[in-house]
């Protein structure tokens, strides 16, 4: 019996210790909960003393709360401080080249660049800034400041012309957002920022719209949400990006000037002065601020190669005749003493795979898949800008050796082996009626309207302004007119059931 007490007693005492553990673990969780809910309510309390809005910012005040790592103001009882000195101003961002407002000699993308605040002007467009950009503003500031609107007071800064610039108020706390302080700043953008998985980026320096031309592959984005990006440098340098100016419609395609630089496609002068010291650099990391979305980081390693004295160049046939036994094309090389050798061809923006002969001086033979068709031949060096020069293979083809009948369009049998496929793929405009496609609709149009065959594909569509549109919309006939690098003009009616 004693025995059996003892061991009774054991389990009491240990029962006991558990209950005690137990009140010991239930009063720290309960300390612990009582500690994060006096967390939590002081954070709310921390952000109720904030007015969140929607606010269209000039790309200069953007993007100096980012370079110049700007800080949120601390304080409950801020009050504007309309004396107080210009900083993006004095710093020199709102200079032309800088952040200043960006000029586009062509109107028909502002619609498509959402997040930029744009103006049509004339002919021509003016890209100003980012629309819809979170920014907190502290109360007392914000009530401060919006009785100096309505008293129509002047502001040194910037304060009260982006007071004015308020397109809504947000009634949650946004998932990003910058603070907009009392002397005019913005502080950079609070929030996460993750880093982009399974990405790579190249950069070419033979682009048609700035000297050098990064793209990055594998980016899961929506373009209609980004409203900025920056480029950073290993040694941490930061440069800002504007819309159609660096910026483009797929924002996975970034370009830039280090000196003057003619987009001679539209006839537009490049910005160049912020970029200017970039040349020889190595740039590290690329950033995209997202619309109400955690920010994007891109780890990259992209060289900079240095500008190519304005003498170098290489020169050669405008025009050669296509040959499946191999297409000579005849070039000179100016490049002073360093050495250049070719580094790739390019047809329709895209890098061209084949083995092109180079074991003659002064010619270059293509094989025979390089058919007829307009071709960007670019000749490298390790540590400056590429030099290239344009031939345009012909096919010495004529129009009546293409054929159109039951809605197929054929090509005869010809010496040069040349097929259907070759041309559909050689497209680079097009009309439909009074509808025109040029650009990349033109290049795209050849296959999207053709089978491999030839036969056309009357329910064909292609997409304007984010919706599918057919190239036939319903029975008719419709004539058609298409252009392609190589060929001749093509023209035949299309009969839609």
């Amino acid at each position: 019996m004693r025995k059996h007490w003892i061991l009774g007693a054991s389990a009491i005492i240990l029962a006991s210790s558990v209950m005690a553990c137990g009140k010991k673990q239930d009063t720290a969780t309960t300390a612990a909960g009582s500690e994060k809910a006096a967390e939590s309510t002081a954070a709310q309390a921390e952000k109720s003393d904030y007015v969140f809005v929607k606010m269209t910012v000039p790309y200069a005040d953007f993007y100096y709360g980012e370079l110049k790592d700007i800080a949120p103001e601390e304080g409950k009882d801020l009050k504007a401080q309309l004396d107080a000195e210009d900083k993006v101003t004095k710093d020199g961002f709102r200079e032309t080249g800088m952040y200043d407002s960006a000029s586009s000699p062509t109107k028909e993308k502002v619609e498509k660049f959402v997040m930029a605040d744009t103006a049509v002007e004339g002919e021509g467009s003016v890209y100003r800034g980012i629309k819809h950009v979170n920014v907190a503003i502290p109360k007392s500031l914000y009530e401060d400041a919006k009785k100096a609107l309505e008293e129509k007071k002047e502001s040194k800064n910037a304060l009260l012309t982006l007071m004015g610039a308020i397109e809504s108020e947000v009634s949650t706390e946004p998932k990003e957002y910058k603070v907009l302080n009392s002397d005019g700043t913005l502080s950079k953008t609070q929030g996460t920022t993750n880093e982009a998985k399974d990405t790579e980026a190249d950069i070419t320096t033979t682009s048609s719209y700035g000297n050098y031309e990064i793209e990055v592959s594998g980016l899961d984005m929506d373009s209609e949400i980004v409203q900025a990006a920056i480029l950073e440098t290993k040694d941490g340098a930061k440069y800002g990006l504007k819309h159609e100016d660096n910026i483009w419609v797929k924002p996975e395609e970034l370009a830039f000037s280090a000196v003057a630089f003619e987009d001679t496609n539209h006839k537009a002068q490049k910005e160049f002065k912020r970029f200017e010291d970039i040349q020889d650099k190595d740039i590290v990391k690329i950033t995209y601020f997202l619309m109400d979305e955690d920010d994007v980081e891109v780890p990259v390693n992209l060289h900079v190669k240095k500008i190519a004295p304005a003498e170098y160049k290489v020169s050669g046939d405008e025009k050669v005749s296509y040959s499946p036994e191999g297409t000579k094309v005849n070039y000179q090389l100016s490049t002073g003493e360093d050495s250049y050798a070719l580094g790739k061809v390019i047809s329709r923006k895209s890098e061209v795979k084949g083995e092109v002969n180079t074991d003659t001086a002064g010619v270059l033979v293509l094989p025979k898949e390089m058919t007829p068709g307009k071709y960007q031949l670019v000749f490298s060096n390790d540590k400056l800008t590429d030099v290239s020069f344009k031939v345009l293979v012909e096919s010495g083809l004529k129009a009546e050796d293409f054929h159109f009948e039951n809605n197929k369009l054929s090509l005869a049998e010809n010496a040069d082996q040349l097929t259907i496929a070759n041309y559909i793929a050689s497209t680079s405009s097009a009309t439909i009626g009074e509808q025109e496609f040029k650009g990349g609709s033109g290049r795209r149009f050849g296959k999207n309207i053709f089978n491999e065959d030839g036969s056309v594909n009357t329910e064909a569509s292609y997409k304007k302004d984010g919706q599918e549109v057919k190239y036939f919309d319903g029975p008719g006939t419709y004539p058609v007119t298409i252009k392609a690098d190589g060929y001749p003009e093509v023209k035949f009616e299309v009969v839609v059931q």
